[in-house]
């Protein structure tokens, strides 16, 4: 199955589609989100730094929703406000099972595409395919995000991969 058909000036952009056999995820920078476009049936979950502009998304006919969010990559222990919480794990839960049925991706985006975006995704595949080392293999997971979208789906033994 092909997953990407954008194309830019360089040629064809081939990121890692991750996960599967139940469901696929694609992990992107502000940058990729706005020039990629997969050609199956996605959900977008944007993730940008607070205070800024709303990540471009590429067009596609195929997109099912998108779940706009703003929060810090930062983890439990940093003492300020918008980091991940529960509200917004939550809420990526809540948007991830409206459209399990429509979706065959999740496109997860964040500023980088390293850290907040993986650690959602790798929830998520968790949760959705039973296996997530890959994420922890190919980028650096945000472990709170990570932990609190496990929590919110009743998994509080939480077993994290050694970096």
């Amino acid at each position: 199955m092909t997953i990407i058909g954008s194309v830019t000036e360089s040629g064809p952009l081939e990121p890692d589609v991750l996960g599967g056999p139940r469901m696929w995820f694609l992990v992107l920078s502000r940058q990729r989100a706005a020039r990629i476009s997969p050609n199956v049936p996605h959900i977008v979950i944007s993730i940008t730094d607070p205070g800024t502009r709303e990540a471009a998304l590429a067009d596609s006919p195929l997109r099912m929703g998108v779940l706009r969010l703003q929060f810090w990559d930062a983890s439990e222990h940093d003492n300020y406000a918008d980091v991940p919480s529960e509200e917004h794990a939550a809420a990526i839960v809540d948007f991830v099972r409206r459209h399990l049925s429509d979706a065959d991706l999740i496109v997860t985006q964040c500023e980088a595409g390293i850290s907040r975006s993986s650690g959602v995704a790798a929830a998520l595949s968790r949760w959705l395919n039973g296996h997530d080392e890959e994420f922890f293999q190919r980028y650096i997971p945000n472990r709170l995000i990570y932990r609190l979208i496990r929590r919110a789906l009743g998994d509080d033994a939480v077993m994290l991969p050694r970096l």
